[in-house]
C-alpha cells in the first residue's frame, strides 16, 4: 500500500468516525461510509494539507480508491494551491 493510500484511509476514517482499518478502497463514499458533502470538503482540505497540491473532482468521486487516484494525480502533476 502507497503512502498516498495510507495517508487517504487515515483522513476517510478521521472524517468519517470509524477505525482506519476498515477503510477499504472499494468502499463507496454514501453507501458504505455515509460521507455527505461537508464530509467530502473536510476530506479534500485534508488531502491538500497532507499532500501539498491541489486536489480536485471530489464531485465525482464515489470510492475511497477515486480519492487516493486525485491525490496521486495531484502529487504527480504538482498543482500546487
Amino acid at each position: 500500500m502507497s503512502r498516498i493510500s495510507r495517508k487517504v484511509r487515515r483522513i476517510v476514517a478521521e472524517v468519517g468516525a470509524i477505525p482506519r482499518r476498515a477503510v477499504q478502497p472499494n468502499m463507496r463514499l454514501e453507501d458504505d461510509l455515509c460521507l455527505d458533502r461537508i464530509d467530502r470538503i473536510e476530506i479534500v482540505v485534508a488531502c491538500e494539507k497532507a499532500t501539498d497540491a491541489r486536489v480536485a473532482g471530489e464531485d465525482d468521486w464515489r470510492t475511497v480508491a477515486d480519492i487516493v487516484a486525485a491525490c496521486r494525480t495531484a502529487v504527480m502533476y504538482g498543482d500546487v494551491p
